[in-house]
C-alpha cells in the first residue's frame, strides 16, 4: 500500500514538473516570437527608409534618362534592369554621353553588369573602334552578361575579366581589403575611360578604394574616371583619399540619384594654380 502511494505521489511530482517544464518553454517561445517580430519589424522599417531615401524621389529624371538613352541608341538596344543593384539610368546616360563626345578606345569597368550591356550597344551603334573591359566577381552575375552579350551581337566588343577577391593591403589601412585579383589580367594600359561601381561589399568601408592606388596609373592622362553611388560617405572619403594620392586630380559632380562624380587629371597650368590656391 505504501509503494503505491509514493508511486502516485512521485508521478503527481513529476507530472507537475512536467508541466512546469512545458509553461517554461512556451513562455520562452513566445518572448522569442516578439523578439523576433520586433527585430523583424525593425529591419523592414529601416529598409523601407533606405530604399524610400535612396530611390524614393521623383521617378521622372531616370524615365528622362531611359528615354534619352533609347533615343541615342534610335530605340533599338534592350536592356537589362536598371536601378537598385544596377546603375541607375541618369549615371549611364553621362556616360554614354561621354562616349558619343570623346569616343574612348580603351574603357576598362570595375563591377560588370547593366552598364557593361549599354556600353557594349553604345559601341555598336556609333560604330566605335574601341573595346571594354569589365572585371568582375560574381559568377552569376558574369554567367548572366555572357548570354545578353550573345544574344544581343555584342560579344567582340567586350573582354570579361574574370577575377576573384582577394586580400589586398594599403598604406593608411589597418585592414585588408577584398579586391580583385588582377595579377593574370589582361587590363590595358592607357585606359581612356574606367568606371568604378565594384565590387560590392558589406565587410569593407571604401571598399572601392583599392581602384585608385590599382588603376589609376593606368589611366591616360586624357582619360576620365566616372564612379557610381557617389553620394555615399565611403564613395566621398574615398576620392578624398585619392586626391591625396594625386593631387593633380579634378573632379566634377554630376546630378544622379545615387551620386555621379567624374574624375579626370588637370593640365598643369590648372595644378600649378589649385596649388597656388591652397597655399594662399
Amino acid at each position: 500500500m505504501m509503494s503505491g502511494t509514493l508511486a502516485a505521489s512521485l508521478w503527481i511530482v513529476l507530472s507537475i514538473l512536467n508541466l512546469l517544464l512545458l509553461a517554461a518553454i512556451i513562455v520562452m517561445l513566445r518572448r522569442t516570437r516578439r523578439a523576433v517580430k520586433r527585430r523583424l519589424k525593425a529591419d523592414r522599417l529601416k529598409y523601407r527608409r533606405y530604399f524610400a531615401r535612396q530611390f524614393g524621389r521623383s521617378i521622372w529624371p531616370q524615365v528622362e534618362s531611359l528615354a534619352s538613352l533609347y533615343r541615342i541608341l534610335d530605340g533599338k538596344a534592350d536592356f537589362p534592369a536598371t536601378r537598385i543593384m544596377a546603375v541607375s539610368p541618369d549615371f549611364m546616360l553621362h556616360i554614354v554621353k561621354h562616349i558619343r563626345l570623346f569616343a574612348p578606345k580603351k574603357i576598362v569597368e570595375c563591377g560588370g553588369g547593366t552598364s557593361t550591356i549599354v556600353m557594349a550597344h553604345m559601341l555598336k551603334a556609333l560604330g566605335q573602334d574601341a573595346h571594354i573591359y569589365a572585371i568582375e566577381n560574381h559568377a552569376p552575375s558574369i554567367e548572366k552578361m555572357r548570354e545578353e552579350l550573345r544574344r544581343h551581337d555584342l560579344e567582340r566588343f567586350v573582354t570579361l575579366i574574370v577575377a576573384p577577391l582577394v586580400e589586398k593591403r594599403y598604406d593608411g589601412f589597418e585592414t585588408a581589403f577584398n579586391w580583385y585579383d588582377l595579377r593574370s589580367a589582361a587590363v590595358p594600359s592607357d585606359i581612356d575611360l574606367l568606371v568604378v561601381d565594384g565590387p560590392f561589399s558589406r565587410v569593407n568601408a571604401c571598399a572601392r578604394y583599392p581602384a585608385g592606388p590599382e588603376l589609376l596609373p593606368r589611366l591616360s592622362r586624357d582619360g576620365h574616371m566616372f564612379i557610381d553611388d557617389a553620394s555615399r560617405a565611403d564613395e566621398r572619403r574615398m576620392i578624398e583619399l585619392w586626391r591625396k594620392l594625386y593631387p593633380d586630380l579634378g573632379i566634377r559632380q554630376l546630378p544622379a540619384e545615387k551620386g555621379c562624380a567624374e574624375l579626370f587629371f588637370l593640365p598643369r597650368e590648372r595644378r600649378a594654380a589649385a596649388e597656388e590656391g591652397r597655399l594662399a
